[in-house]
């Protein structure tokens, strides 16, 4: 009896530390639900996520995780118009913010500016003259549901804004038209509002020298004078499918047309006869050309830039001549 009591104790002893020795290399991470109920919430919060090997990781916990990051970085990459009229430099400060845009009707290439927001070209020229080595692009928008037409809508939108800094101050080639096509939400009247938004770069410099070696070099055309009128012939073919050419490449482009003539006669009616040349040549590129108007520059010399003898019939003829200058405005 006495030897079972002795083996009945030993067998407690070993039971009690074979528990305790358990309880001891339980890992660290195993916390009770009774204990995390007592916690505050702060601390709860910092607790560490259980994960076992049989755990699966909830995705939707993920994407919510992430949403924020995801949403943040889209709005900055996005190309979306912002609201009103905005323009931003190149290291992506704000230059101003409007709370009124440059809008359009859909399909039309006129665009309408209201007076809230006038003094935009204002603004773009006092820091366009700021910093010289910048040039402004004119984000210009168009639907994807609009008409179809060449140059697209965007382009067209974009030259006339183009048109109204010109004749702020601000130079010619230093402005870019970047038209941006998208799905664009237009009103119950068929208007957008943020039509365009303006972005400073730094300035492309082999760009403006591909401007300056892509124009058209000056040429003389000789057409077909008949009683102080000119007839279509293959010179002025030529010419008007050069100028639609380099009209379609580049729409700021002026074409100036020069009229000149012999010395028979009075000077002064020589001015005048060259000086109708000039618009008759121009009245053609206009009318069967597309180009603009105040685009196509009518001017005379009348006989004050001789090439050739005048005192004889085939220098007359050299002399009765008109010339072509390319420029960008």
């Amino acid at each position: 009896m006495k030897n079972f009591i002795i083996a009945f104790l030993v067998f407690l002893i070993w039971s009690f530390f074979g528990l305790w020795l358990y309880s001891w290399m339980q890992p660290m991470t195993d916390v009770s639900e009774a204990v995390v109920k007592d916690l505050p919430q702060e601390d709860k919060d910092s607790l560490p996520l259980p994960i076992s090997e049989n755990s699966e990781l909830d995705l939707s916990v993920l994407d919510t995780l992430n949403l924020s990051e995801n949403t943040q970085k889209q709005d900055s990459t996005s190309s979306t118009p912002a609201l009103g009229l905005k323009a931003i430099n190149q290291k992506g400060d704000i230059v101003f913010l409007m709370a009124e845009g440059i809008g359009f009707h859909k399909s039309l290439p006129e665009i309408y500016i209201p007076n809230s927001i006038l003094d935009f070209k204002y603004k773009l020229n006092t820091y366009s003259i700021e910093h010289p080595n910048e040039e402004l692009h004119i984000i210009s928008y168009y639907g994807a549901s609009e008409n179809i037409e060449t140059p697209n809508l965007g382009m067209q939108r974009g030259n006339k804004v183009k048109e109204v800094l010109i004749n702020t101050g601000i130079p010619a080639e230093k402005i870019v038209i970047k038209p941006t096509i998208m799905e664009l939400q237009f009103d119950e009247n068929e208007n957008y509002q943020q039509g365009i938004s303006f972005i400073f770069r730094p300035l492309d410099k082999d760009r403006l020298k591909s401007l300056q070696f892509s124009l058209p070099e000056n040429k003389t055309i000789y057409p077909n004078f008949v009683n102080n009128d000119i007839f279509v012939n293959d010179a002025l073919k030529d010419l008007l499918q050069e100028a639609k050419s380099t009209f379609a490449m580049h729409p700021q482009v002026v074409i100036e047309i020069i009229g000149h003539t012999d010395n028979v006669g009075n000077a002064n009616d020589n001015y005048l006869v060259a000086l109708r040349y000039a618009r008759q040549v121009r009245w053609y590129l206009v009318t069967k050309g597309g180009i603009p108007k105040d685009q196509v520059i009518a001017s005379s010399q009348g006989e004050a830039m001789a090439i050739a003898n005048n005192a004889t019939e085939r220098g007359r003829f050299l002399n009765r001549r008109i010339e072509v200058h390319y420029r960008l405005n």
